[in-house]
């Protein structure tokens, strides 16, 4: 591996792990966030840290300031629901638009399968990883259209939405049960009993996301105040 892919392969270590941090508000929301104790976290200097935080801003995942530095994102209702709102439309597009061609093929779509298998192994008690599941299952019901715009809106909207999501999985009792109905529903071809298991899952959240928003508040660090 030559200099050049080295250090690009450094530099995106280095952004995948604050960005890591970002989506799971791990930095005290509304805070500057400094390079120094990243920087020195990770054994790095801070030019790659300052690199990454400048790609998270562009994705809107941390708060660029001019002349004031980096600052955390604090947690909104109304980005959030635009999120859920928008996975939900597309979602629902794509799976409106599948052709006969690509809906024979459902039955061995693979990406789907393995995640079905993955939640088929055992009971999964860690929210994240069923976060993580969530955001692979709509990531590729999203591919199915092979549309790019759809693709990496849909990927946005999982980081804005992943933090979230783990305390859907916190406190919601049937989370993977619904997980693993919309994998088989893909796998079978049932599109039109898949589209009302997207609106139920979208409109439960946004019809809980004034109580989800309250039980995040008690742990993730309080907005700052000035």
């Amino acid at each position: 591996m030559g200099s050049d892919s080295a250090s690009t392969a450094a530099g995106n270590h280095i952004y995948h792990a604050i960005k890591a941090r970002a989506i799971a508000y791990d930095f005290p929301q509304g805070q500057r966030i400094y390079l120094e104790p990243i920087a020195d976290e990770l054994g790095v200097s801070t030019t790659p840290v300052r690199e990454a935080l400048n790609r998270l801003a562009a994705e809107d995942l941390v708060i660029k300031a001019p002349h004031k530095g980096y600052f955390a994102m604090s947690l909104s209702a109304d980005n959030l629901l635009g999120h859920y709102e928008l996975t939900k439309l597309l979602l629902v597009h794509e799976l409106e638009e599948i052709g006969p061609g690509v809906r024979n093929k459902l039955p061995e779509f693979e990406p789907i399968a393995t995640v079905l298998y993955k939640l088929n192994r055992r009971a999964i008690t860690n929210p994240e990883t069923l976060a993580v599941y969530t955001g692979e299952i709509f990531g590729h019901i999203a591919s199915l259209g092979d549309n790019d715009h759809v693709i990496h809106s849909i990927g946005r909207a999982n980081d804005h939405l992943h933090y979230i999501r783990t305390v859907e999985c916190r406190h919601l009792q049937n989370v993977q049960s619904e997980l693993v109905m919309m994998c088989e529903l893909l796998l079978g071809g049932r599109c039109t009993e898949l589209l009302e298991a997207i609106h139920s899952y979208h409109d439960t959240r946004t019809e809980l996301l004034p109580e989800l928003l309250d039980l995040a508040s008690q742990s993730v660090s309080p907005p700052h105040r000035p």
